[in-house]
């Protein structure tokens, strides 16, 4: 069952990911795009709105001084057999 926040939270998680930032103002911007959008158009999916992320928001690519974090091996506690 899909929520009709949903989408929403997607969206966020999407823009957290590409480094943008998620404070009240884009989350604003983004209910407000969701809504614009929503109204007009009711059978809009979920990727269809995520498709549109890009030419909502500037999400440019990091700079070379934006480095990722680095990978870290840990246990999920099986035993080794």
């Amino acid at each position: 069952m899909t929520s009709p926040d949903q989408p929403f939270y997607r969206a966020l998680l999407y823009l957290r990911a590409a480094g943008h930032d998620t404070g009240a103002d884009t989350r604003e911007r983004l209910q407000r795009l969701f809504r614009t959008q929503l109204d007009e158009h009711p059978e809009l999916s979920t990727a269809y709105l995520l498709e549109k992320m890009p030419q909502w928001f500037d999400l440019s690519r990091p700079g070379p001084d934006r480095r990722l974090p680095p990978v870290t091996r840990s246990s999920i506690g099986y035993a080794n057999e």
